[in-house]
C-alpha cells in the first residue's frame, strides 16, 4: 500500500478547569493512503448515502482520535478499525457537505 498522502489527527482532550478553560487540542501530521467510498452499498452500511465519505489508512496503530484535516478541511470520524499494523478511519463531512 502507498501512504502518499498527509493527513492531520486531531485529539482533543479536556481541560482541566472546566469552567474557564478550553479543550486543549494536539495536531499529529501522518501520512496516509485516502480512498473514497463510492458504492451505494458500502455507503449505507456506515448510513452515510447522502454525504461524501472516504476510507483513510494509516501505518500503525493510532491513539484515539476526534477530528481529521485533510487539505485543511475538517472531517468527521464515523468508524475506527483498529488491525495489527494499521487504522482505518472511516469519516464523513468535509467541504461538500457545506
Amino acid at each position: 500500500m502507498r501512504y502518499n498522502n498527509r493527513i492531520t489527527l486531531i485529539r482533543k482532550s479536556p481541560p482541566a478547569d472546566p469552567l474557564h478553560d478550553r479543550p486543549t487540542e494536539t495536531r499529529e501530521t501522518v501520512t496516509c493512503l485516502t480512498i473514497p467510498i463510492t458504492s451505494a452499498q458500502e455507503l449505507s452500511v456506515y448510513g452515510l448515502v447522502n454525504t461524501m465519505a472516504y476510507e483513510i489508512h494509516v501505518k500503525n496503530p493510532a491513539l484515539p482520535v476526534n477530528e481529521i484535516e485533510l487539505d485543511g478541511v475538517k472531517w468527521t470520524i464515523n468508524k475506527t478499525l483498529v488491525n495489527r499494523k494499521s487504522t482505518v478511519f472511516i469519516v464523513s463531512g468535509g467541504a461538500s457537505n457545506g
